[in-house]
C-alpha cells in the first residue's frame, strides 16, 4: 500500500504542478511540450495506482515492466535530444526506481 500512495503522490504533483516537480528535480521551468509529457505521465501514475490496489498481484507484475520499459525509452530520448538529456536521465530513474520496486513487492 506505501508504494501505490507514493505513486499516486507523486503523480497527483506532476498533474497539479509539473513546474514545482521539475525545478526541484532540474533547476529549471519546463518549456511547454515537457509540461504536457510531465502531467500525462502524472496521470500514468495515479492510474496504475488505483489499478494497482484493485488488483495487485496482476498490477505489481505488468506496472513494473510498464516502468522499466519506461526507463528504457527515457535513456533512448537521453541518447537522441541534448536539449532534454538531464529531465529523460531524472525521469529513467524514477522510472526504474518505481519498476523494480513493483517488481520486488510482487
Amino acid at each position: 500500500m506505501f508504494l501505490e500512495t507514493l505513486r499516486a503522490v507523486y503523480g497527483l504533483l506532476e498533474l497539479a504542478s509539473p513546474d514545482t516537480v521539475t525545478v526541484t528535480a532540474l533547476g529549471r521551468k519546463p518549456d511547454t511540450r515537457m509540461r504536457t509529457v510531465i502531467r500525462v505521465l502524472g496521470a500514468r501514475h495515479v492510474a496504475q495506482s488505483v489499478l494497482t490496489m484493485a488488483k495487485p498481484h496482476t498490477m505489481h507484475r505488468l506496472g513494473g515492466a510498464v516502468d522499466l520499459i519506461h526507463a528504457g525509452s527515457m535513456v533512448g530520448l537521453a541518447i537522441l535530444d541534448r536539449r532534454r538529456r538531464r529531465a529523460a536521465l531524472v525521469n529513467a530513474v524514477v522510472a526504474a526506481l518505481f519498476g523494480v520496486a513493483e517488481l520486488r513487492h510482487h
